[in-house]
């Protein structure tokens, strides 16, 4: 097959599904299929797949992959190719003949069009020398080889190749679009050595452990280099391990994007699409090759990186092309919201961490610093990390007060002394040479200048900013945003950090205001944040104040669209349209969720809580909040347990249960919670949530046993109070009502249920009367009112023991006998309480007792009548049960005497009549218990009545009764009847078994019964199979072809069933005899076979099958047999305590009182409203429902308190908190021992050793200097001896403390700022250490030693000239620059022209200062001693002459006008960027040798700040008529000596400064799209002149001479 035809194929084969898919995402009917089922049938499937959508809570999904499109990227994204072959002669090719191009490639390389080049002369640019084309490197890598790669995530990764101006926006959509990434909430920039350098092994894993721990608990973005080497190598390992901890499961990815160099990669083609087969065909995944040989000089990807862009300028083998577009990236990245919501006001936050590094590496810090992003520097990883860590380490400050415009503002500056710049140049020469050292050194002093952005982990202490890396950089950045609270709070919120949140915002210096948290608390309930949340609360946020009606009906419309709650809500929208999401809707789905009777606060006043407010409102103020006098009989909003059932129906497990701890009426809350979760589960499709919401609701019904447990423990009858209290808050349902709706069989199997329970079943009656007493005295009334006692009576005993004890004491203190006491009795109280004087009087005066009408389970100390005892005791739920026993066991008795007897067809006898009457009542009895349900509506009632299993039975046996009597009536069918009543009389026997349920030892019993029966109806259902099998088989050999269907009958299915309990029927398988009427079968001995087999497999295997799964379920239900049946105990009581007295037949008297009292409520509204039927609650008056509020929560309390003490001293925790402390004495004996080995290498060792020295030789240099003062004072007074003055030698520091310069600058780098102060005060910058471009120390000369009048016999400067100056490599010296006159002796130095034009080098060496001395044929510089002798980087001996032209405009709004400031104009200047130090300054250069001032300044000018020298001759023209027409008119602004770090005691450098301004703009409106650096330059732009922006040596000061000159503003 041909190469094409299997691409065709190929594409066949992947498109087609492809075509599939989107006919089924874009909706399209199939074929003979209408558009509005397919439609229909589409949307149920989006339905199923969106509800799929919900995960567990807590897991994290993996984004999905999408296809990119490569149209989309082709034409977006570019390459570069060298388009003009020009030979590079400095890198020479071993092939003569395939010369290298300055693009880094061969000529062989490129493509034949390319190699003719119209002008090679012209300087190699990437602009003007290469050429954009669409990019063929994109699509997907395939690292083969590579150990670990793609473990737990996708093997294949994505790459794009782009050009390096791409714009970032562009990159941002293949990001967030194309790759579909999404939005990261914190973007960590990794930095550092691109080459492979060494950690130890603890060290690695804190930097993996951290960065990794960062990435996932904030959603972050990693971007590194993106290459298999040093810094980036250990990122992807990073991320390698966690995919390998997490098991292959994926759950989590993390974003690693490494953003690399296309011109410096390894197998460059096979990332490149090429139809010739050369490349990675299109469409198919690069094989990227790790197992190969690397080649030397290319690098290669990390394997463990998620995403490349690769970016390409055209060249090959050059490093950092990829630097500028990272930066960019970044920059979009950082202005992105952090979410997509719309009152979103954060960008994502951006950290920039350095580990190790070199030179590029401080490029990198300096421009992130410059760009305000806030930088971790990794100290003890080594080179560059190290030197910036030093330095911000040894960062001083100081204070100014200045005043502008008539206020006196302070200003902190921030700098680096003399000493610490030396030791930072001694290790940037040791790293990196002498290479652009002083660059490096300025960028390192620009970021010091801004400490908020410097952040310092030190690896190697084990301590820092905190102890693990992740809390580094967010400490970072939270530094960075110091100030503002509120955004530092927004931060920690999105990164899900309330450990950063507490550490660095809520500390005790803590500003914030809880007004200005309303939001941050919004975002926290919103995004499911609960630590927040509590966080919040712990400092003082009251939700009294925050949760209004209104935020709560925000906070309920802004819920996610794929939670069930956001699917009950749809539902109940299309039930009615009407509805709008108010709290009112969520009230009806509350009462969805528990029970129909149960009421919700919501749905309590319509015209509250039916209000809809946007979700994008802003909540005002309070409408409604409870206060200490509200009436406990009506629901209050309490916003605690509002949010909780917030929690609940977004089953938000963590938010949920911190809620709880805080909640009022704790057990209640828990069993509310438990019944709205399961009920939640059953209306879920998607069996992972709905395990976990069954998880989260037994969790629970565990808490609310817990609470109980604790309470029945302190107080048993308040305990019960709890259980049946009728509570507003919670629906005005009971706890007992509501632990049975959600079926807690757990929480009902408790002691204090069953013991609450107990109470009920016995109602009033005391359970010390005898057993058999009750039996007996319930068919003897009389003795009821004289001989059973009641709770009241055990009450009133204790009561009368009581004034029996007190009248003793009474006389035996001496008191009468007419000091007497009436006792007042509480429901609760079980002893008379004292009076005011601590007295205890007798009992007398007890009133009547009252009937709550609902439970009454407690001794009210009250007096009972003997009608109230004969009717407490026949109500009691235990005299009912056995009365309705007694009554039932003479129905069955009268049942079965009439049927085995009396059953006849001619007559119907009373006994009968009185039957069906008995039976009728039991009809009615049924209609009661529906009328009497708890549910509202009918049909709810008839729905939980016919759920019970007896309620069928009753159903089964009534109609079986009924069918039975109307078979009695038809003539001739007597014998029906007679079947159809014996059968339904067994089932009114089987509804005897109800009746044991109450008993604790065979209730258990039926319901292992129960369970039974389920196996054997399985059991059947497997053994019909058996059977049948075998009895159509043994019928069709032995008897074929019978017709007589019961013959056929008899044949399968009768004789195989009884064959099984082993009646085998041998004499009709082989009989002795045969007739024509009674054959013989055929095949008789196969019959017999296949009965042997059948045998076995029924008796032996089967049943003994049916006995293992009977073992099975026993063993199983044996240990919930007890708590299943305590379960059932419940609706047993129920049942017998919301029945009449009287049972059946005479119940038939109450259901007419029923029917009457019915009747009058409906016709005769308002009447008689006592008249209810009770119910199993108690109603309580407020200030008792305060207490058991408080004494519930108080022991709510208690149980917290234990768990959370359990938990702490779990085993499991324990061992975790142990390993957690090995493992950090591990790790800080291995720094140690590092530590230790490191000192054995380096004598010195140690930065405290160090410090000790260098304190020592400061000491030391101090004593030199007393001493030689001594000295010369003993010569001056004539008093020295005639020997000669010995040698003070210099004493070198070797660490330069902060301590040796006596007077280092307290100000730190003074910025000369006026020329008043550049002409009068001594050189600041010409003593500063260390030299530029050098690591090099000058002499230390202090203020007062630097004029030449003073006498310093100390001073020992040090000898420098720059190699460049001197000529390198054995040239002459450069043009520019004198003969060294250094290493001439003394005697023989030729004497230069100095103070005069010098004819024989065309060079003016007069001095704008004046004539200048010379000393031993060396000029001296007329300012003062520098430090150092020679020339350092300059060229001639004596003035070094330069020129500044300052070119100045007014700066413009759009219509022109000038832009003012303090009523001054603002004056802008051309500003040039230097190559060499990266600093802003005015554009100008060095005289060169026979030209005038006047010519360097247009000179300089054209070539720095509009690039002459790379424009065409027409642009040259325009150029030099343009500035030629400016500098016509030029005002001096400054001539004479400068400030120059360069100077030396021999060489110096003078300028002259001249503004020349373009008042109008004309002139430069022509020039402005001709700015282009040139020459020295790398920069240029307008400028503002402004006193706050740093430039190079002494240019402020002339700026703000011009600032004066113009009069603008400064």
């Amino acid at each position: 097959m041909s190469q094409e035809n299997w691409i065709n194929n190929t594409r066949e084969t992947v498109t087609e599904p492809i075509t599939k898919i989107a006919n089924h995402v874009n909706r399209v009917a199939p074929a003979g299929v209408s558009k509005k089922a397919a439609k229909k049938k589409n949307q149920g499937q989006s339905k199923r797949i969106q509800r799929r959508k919900r995960t567990i809570l807590g897991k994290n999904v993996v984004r999905p992959v999408l296809k990119e499109n490569p149209e989309w990227i082709e034409s977006n994204f570019s390459m570069r190719v060298c388009n003009r072959f020009t030979e590079n002669k400095k890198k020479t090719s071993p092939d003569q003949e395939d010369p290298f191009c300055h693009c880094g490639k061969k000529k062989s390389c490129h493509e034949p069009q390319y190699l003719q080049n119209d002008d090679p002369s012209k300087p190699w640019t990437v602009e003007t020398h290469t050429k954009k084309s669409p990019t063929k490197a994109y699509g997907e890598i395939e690292f083969v080889g590579a150990a670990g790669s793609g473990q737990g995530q996708q093997k294949l990764r994505k790459f794009v190749c782009a050009d390096y101006k791409t714009n970032p926006k562009t990159l941002m959509d293949l990001i967030q679009k194309q790759w579909n990434l999404g939005q990261p909430k914190l973007l960590i920039s990794v930095t550092g050595g691109a080459i492979n350098f060494p950690l130890s092994s603890s060290l690695k894993d804190v930097f993996r452990k951290g960065l990794i721990k960062a990435a996932l608990s904030t959603g972050a973005w990693i971007i590194t280099g993106g290459s298999n080497s040093g810094v980036m190598k250990y990122v992807g390992e990073a991320v390698r391990d966690y995919a390998i901890a997490e098991g292959g499961s994926a759950t989590t990815s993390i974003v690693a994007i490494g953003i690399a160099t296309w011109g410096i990669l390894d197998q460059q083609e096979a990332l490149t699409n090429d139809d010739q087969g050369k490349g990675k065909l299109p469409g198919r995944p690069a094989s990227y090759r790790m197992d190969q040989q690397k080649r030397t000089g290319p690098v290669r990807l990390d394997p463990n990186h998620t995403h490349f862009i690769l970016v390409d300028d055209g060249t090959t083998g050059k490093f950092g092309v990829e630097i500028k577009l990272r930066s960019d990236l970044e920059k979009q990245i950082s202005e992105q919201k952090v979410t997509r919501e719309s009152d979103e006001r954060l960008n994502v936050p951006t950290v920039c961490v350095v580990v190790q590094g070199g030179p590029n590496t401080i490029q990198t810090v300096y421009e992130a610093v410059q760009n305000g992003t806030p930088c971790l520097i990794i100290a003890g990883s080594g080179r560059a990390a190290d030197i910036l860590a030093y330095a911000f380490d040894n960062v001083r400050s100081t204070t100014r007060e200045y005043e502008k415009n008539g206020v006196k503002t302070k200003k902190q500056t921030y700098f680096l002394t003399e000493s610490v710049q030396v030791k930072i140049a001694e290790m940037l020469y040791k790293e990196f040479r002498d290479k652009d050292l002083d660059l490096h050194q300025n960028r390192i002093k620009e970021c010091i200048k801004q400490p908020s952005l410097i952040n310092v982990y030190k690896l190697d202490a084990g301590r820092g900013v905190s102890t693990d890396i992740d809390g580094a950089i967010l400490h970072a950045l939270l530094k960075a945003n110091k100030g503002n609270r509120i955004d530092q709070l927004q931060l920690a919120l999105v990164w899900n950090r309330v450990d950063v949140a507490k550490r660095e915002i809520f500390t005790d210096d803590n500003d914030l205001k809880m007004s200005e948290l309303n939001e941050s608390v919004r975002y926290a309930i919103e995004h499911n944040l609960p630590s927040f949340l509590e966080l919040f609360i712990e400092n003082g946020v009251s939700m009294n104040d925050y949760l209004t009606e209104e935020e709560l009906t925000i906070l309920y419309s802004r819920i996610k669209q794929t939670t069930l709650l956001s699917y009950m809500l749809k539902d109940n929208k299309k039930k009615d349209s009407r509805n709008k999401l108010t709290l009112g809707v969520i009230g009806q789905i509350i009462q969805q969720l528990t029970m129909d009777t149960y009421k919700p606060l919501y749905l309590s006043d319509e015209e509250r809580f039916n209000q809809e407010y946007p979700p994008t409102a802003v909540s005002g103020k309070k409408v409604l909040r409870k206060s200490d006098n509200f009436d406990h009989s009506e629901p209050q909003f309490d916003p605690i347990r509002e949010l909780f059932l917030y929690a609940i129906l977004l089953n938000r497990r963590e938010m949920a249960r911190n809620l709880w701890e805080r909640i009022n009426e704790a057990i209640a809350a828990a069993l509310n919670a438990s019944k709205m979760l399961k009920a939640m589960s059953d209306k879920e499709s998607d069996p992972d949530q709905k395990e976990n919401m069954m998880e989260h609701a037994n969790i629970y019904e565990e808490l609310a046993i817990g609470v109980l447990n604790e309470c029945y423990e302190q107080e048993e009858d308040r305990t019960n109070d709890m259980m049946i209290r009728e509570m507003p808050n919670w629906g005005q349902v009971t706890c007992l009502t509501m632990a049975v709706q959600a079926q807690n069989r757990k929480f009902i199997a408790q002691s204090a249920v069953q013991n609450l329970l107990t109470e009920i079943w016995m109602g009033k009656i005391s359970d010390e009367n005898n057993y058999w007493k009750l039996w007996l005295y319930m068919f003897c009334p009389p003795m009821v009112a004289l001989d059973v006692w009641f709770r009241e009576d055990e009450h009133r005993e204790k009561c009368q023991q009581f004034a029996v004890t007190a009248n003793e004491l009474d006389d035996s203190e001496g008191i009468g006998e007419n000091h007497e006491m009436v006792v007042r009795v509480d429901n609760g109280g079980a002893a008379p309480p004292a009076n005011a004087n601590g007295e205890h009087r007798r009992v007398s005066g007890e009133s009547s007792y009252i009937d709550p009408g609902d439970v009454d389970i407690h001794n009210s100390g009250r007096r009972l009548s003997v009608w109230q005892r004969l009717r407490l005791f026949y109500n009691a739920p235990i005299v009912k049960f056995r009365f309705n026993v007694l009554a039932y066991f003479a129905f069955l008795f009268l049942f079965s005497f009439i049927i085995l007897t009396e059953f006849e067809e001619d007559q119907v006898r009373w006994k009968e009549w009185f039957l069906i009457g008995w039976v009728v009542t039991l009809y009615l009895e049924e209609f009661r218990q529906i009328a009497h349900g708890e549910s509202n509506s009918w049909m709810y009632r008839f729905y939980h009545w016919i759920n019970d299993f007896w309620n069928i039975v009753d159903v089964a046996t009534l109609l079986l009764f009924g069918i039975g009597v109307a078979l009695r009536a038809i003539p001739g069918m007597i014998g029906p009847a007679r079947i159809v009543l014996a059968l339904d009389l067994m089932g009114f026997y089987m509804r005897l078994l109800q009746s044991f349920s109450v008993s604790k030892n065979l209730g258990p019993k039926l319901i292992m019964i129960a369970r039974m029966m389920v196996d054997l109806l399985f059991f059947i259902c497997i053994l019909a199979v058996f059977l049948i099998s075998y009895g159509i088989a043994s019928q069709a050999i032995m008897f074929p072809n019978v017709t007589d269907p019961l013959t056929l009958f008899k044949g399968i299915f009768y004789q195989a069933y009884f064959q099984m309990y082993g009646e085998l029927f041998l004499e009709d398988i082989q009989p002795e005899t045969c007739t024509l009427e009674d054959p013989c079968p055929e095949y008789s001995w196969m019959g017999i076979l296949l009965l042997s087999i059948y045998m076995m497999l029924s008796n032996v295997l089967l049943l003994n099958l049916l006995i293992a799964m009977f073992s099975y379920t026993f063993s199983n239900v044996q240990d919930n047999t007890d708590e299943l049946w305590k379960f059932q105990r419940y609706e047993v009581i129920n049942e017998y305590f919301n029945r009449p007295a009287i049972p059946p037949p005479l119940i038939l008297i109450s259901l007419i009182y029923f029917f009457f009292r019915f009747c009058i409520k409906i016709f005769c509204c308002g009447c008689c409203p006592g008249w209810t039927s009770p119910k199993l609650m108690h109603r309580l008056k407020d200030e008792e429902v305060k207490q058991l509020v408080l004494w519930e929560g108080i022991n709510a309390d208690n149980f917290i308190s234990k768990e959370n003490f359990k938990s702490q001293h779990n085993l499991d925790e324990r061992m975790k908190v142990t390993g957690d402390r090995v493992q950090t004495m591990v790790l800080m004996m291995e720094k140690l021992l590092g530590n230790s080995e490191q000192t054995t290498r380096t004598p010195p060792g140690g930065k405290s050793v160090d410090d000790r020295l260098s304190k020592i030789e400061h000491q030391l240099v101090r004593t030199n200097e007393a001493m030689e003062w001594i000295m010369n004072s003993l010569i001056k007074n004539k008093l020295s001896s005639e020997e000669e003055l010995p040698d003070m030698k210099h004493i070198g520091s070797s660490s330069d403390p902060e301590e040796s310069d006596s007077n280092e600058n307290e100000d730190g780098d003074y910025e000369v700022t006026t020329l008043e102060e550049l002409v009068t005060r001594v050189h600041i910058k010409s003593r500063k250490s260390p030299y530029p471009g050098t690591a090099m120390r000058r002499f230390h000369v202090s203020d007062k030693n630097v004029p030449w009048s003073v006498t310093y016999t100390a001073y020992k400067p040090v000898t420098y000239t720059h190699p460049s100056v001197l000529g390198e490599g054995g040239k002459p010296p450069p043009h520019w620059a004198d003969d060294d006159l250094m290493v001439i002796p003394v005697s023989q130095r030729p004497q230069l022209q100095y103070n005069k034009f010098d004819t024989k080098c065309n060079y003016n060496r007069q001095s704008h200062m004046g004539v200048y001395r010379v000393q031993d044929g060396l000029p001296v510089n007329p300012k003062g001693r520098t430090g150092v002798i020679g020339r350092g980087i300059l060229g001639r001996f004596g003035p070094n002459h330069a020129a500044d032209p300052i070119v100045t405009r007014w700066k413009r709004k759009p219509n022109g006008e000038k832009e003012t400031e303090d009523g001054r104009a603002i004056l802008e200047f051309i500003a040039i960027q230097r190559r060499d130090n990266k600093q802003w300054a005015i554009p100008g250069g060095m005289v060169e040798p026979g030209h005038k001032v006047s010519q360097t300044l247009l000179r300089e000018f054209r070539e720095e700040a509009l690039g002459e020298l790379d424009k065409t001759e027409q642009e040259r023209k325009q150029i030099k008529d343009t500035v030629d027409q400016l500098f016509h008119r030029g005002t001096e602004v400054y001539k004479g000596y400068v400030d120059d770090p360069r100077n030396t005691d021999n060489a110096w450098m003078e300028t002259v400064a001249m503004n020349f301004h373009d008042d109008d703009g004309h002139v430069f409106a022509q020039l402005d799209k001709l700015f282009q650096a040139g020459d020295d330059a790398q920069g240029v732009r307008w400028q503002r002149i402004s006193s706050e922006i740093p430039l190079f040596a002494s240019h402020t000061a002339m700026l703000t001479e011009v600032a004066k000159i113009r009069n603008a503003a400064f």
